[in-house]
């Protein structure tokens, strides 16, 4: 891996060539940008730094980071220099980790990146200060620090759940963590009041209930629309009560919190008179008590299943 020609930053006469080629490999794996820390480490004193400055071999892009002049422009160098210009320990998180690991369609407009608490000068970009970011949270996506999907996602949980909920799904769904994963990343850092952790827990334990056998065919269909669709999990055999208590249905699934109901109408066991009228008694009572019902038939979710996701959509906004 390395810089183009035109892009070499180091050498000058034969003494340089070993230099050059270590600090222009550098260069190129941290897609066209390195810090002076590096360059001073890397045996590179003030004095040449300054020259290629002064040529405009190397471009500075942020106190202490500079670029190669012809390093082309990409989501990933913005990453890195925002890794490189925050002393210490620093990675990519949130929107940001979320993005590399195609969680997000897009890279936001200004990086995220997590490190050590700890006073900083200000940067045009998100610093984060963790005091549990562990050696294991971390890993590397296409060559920059990243916090691993696990984390990624309790990161978004603080700081944009709806993303988070999203996120959590397509996770599991692309197999990047596993639900044994957040659980042990919740006992990790689950402590009392941290931010983001009560949404996982939510959502762990949601996706635990939602991980059992369901009881027809037809609500396992339903479940792949929700999951292809990266939906918020709902509660399966939700219990319906009203405000004394008094018993008045168990629904097939349920978001309890938007008072949404979802039922799932098998011919076996709708059918005919008998079925009709008790059917529609029930669901006057579910409206009564103040609860939206959504009915779909086997032909609704094999048939039309965008329509029953643009319905939950609406119903859950």
């Amino acid at each position: 891996m390395g810089l183009p020609q035109q892009a070499r930053l180091w050498y000058l006469h034969p003494m340089d060539r070993g230099l050059g080629r270590a600090v222009d490999d550098l260069v190129a794996a941290q897609h066209g940008v390195i810090s002076r820390r590096q360059l001073i480490e890397a045996g590179v004193n003030a004095g040449v730094i300054a020259n290629r400055l002064r040529s405009g071999a190397l471009v500075r892009v942020d106190r202490g980071v500079f670029r190669a002049r012809s390093a082309a422009p990409s989501p990933e160098r913005a990453l890195m220099t925002a890794v490189l210009g925050v002393a210490g320990e620093t990675v990519v998180s949130h929107q940001s980790a979320a993005y590399l690991w195609g969680l997000l369609n897009r890279p936001p407009a200004v990086p995220h990146v997590t490190t050590q608490p700890g006073r900083w000068r200000s940067k045009p970009y998100h610093v984060h200060r963790s005091s549990d970011l562990a050696p294991h949270h971390v890993t590397e996506v296409r060559g920059v620090p990243t916090t691993v999907p696990a984390r990624t996602v309790v990161d978004l949980g603080a700081n944009a759940p709806r993303l988070a909920v999203g996120a959590f799904n397509q996770t599991l769904r692309d197999g990047l963590a596993t639900l044994n994963e957040f659980e042990i990343l919740l006992a990790d850092i689950g402590r009392q009041g941290r931010a983001g952790v009560g949404l996982l827990r939510d959502l762990v334990e949601g996706r635990a209930r939602w991980a059992g056998e369901n009881e027809s065919a037809l609500e396992d269909e339903f479940r792949r629309i929700v999951d292809r669709a990266l939906l918020p999990v709902p509660t399966p055999q939700f219990e319906i009560r009203d405000e004394r208590g008094m018993f008045l249905g168990r629904a097939d699934f349920a978001y309890p919190e938007r008072r949404l109901v979802i039922e799932l109408d098998g011919y076996r066991f709708h059918s005919g008179p008998d079925a009709f009228v008790r059917d529609r008694n029930r669901q006057n009572r579910l409206l009564m008590a103040g609860y939206r019902v959504l009915r779909y038939t086997a032909q609704d979710l094999r048939k039309y299943p965008e329509r029953v996701i643009a319905d939950l959509v609406r119903s859950l906004n």
